[in-house]
């Protein structure tokens, strides 16, 4: 997908492609469950995007750059369609500070939403971030 086609994409299309991962992580809450460890979710959700035929990255690198210097290396967890940030979590609850992380990977790579999944209680928790 070129630069073009992502600025293009309209506020409809990003809406479907949410609701597409918000199915993705719903089938794979009701066939897994909960209890397992966050690797486990990740690699469950790669294949389910799979089955969806939606494109995704995973495992992508991102540098933190600060007044043109590296100061930082991470990396995401998925990169969906070139256009959304994927964080998978096991966790208690999906914190603050997780929102706010994923905002500013938004803000390094020019994307407008992300999405945090946390995969550890009886009902999905799915938070939607925007830039």
């Amino acid at each position: 997908m070129t630069e073009n086609e992502l600025a293009e994409m309209t506020d409809q299309d990003v809406k479907d492609l949410q609701n597409q991962v918000t199915e993705a992580a719903l089938e794979i809450q009701k066939n897994i469950g909960l209890g397992f460890s966050t690797t486990d979710y990740c690699r469950a959700f790669a294949y389910e995007l799979k089955l969806r035929k939606i494109p995704y990255e995973t495992d992508k690198k991102v540098e933190l750059s600060y007044k043109g210097e590296i100061a930082g290396r991470y990396q995401l967890d998925f990169l969906v369609n070139k256009q959304m940030i994927i964080t998978v979590l096991s966790a208690e609850e999906i914190a603050s500070s997780d929102q706010s992380k994923q905002r500013n990977f938004l803000k390094a790579l020019n994307l407008k939403i992300g999405m945090v999944i946390n995969f550890a209680n009886e009902k999905v928790e799915i938070k939607a971030v925007y830039r």
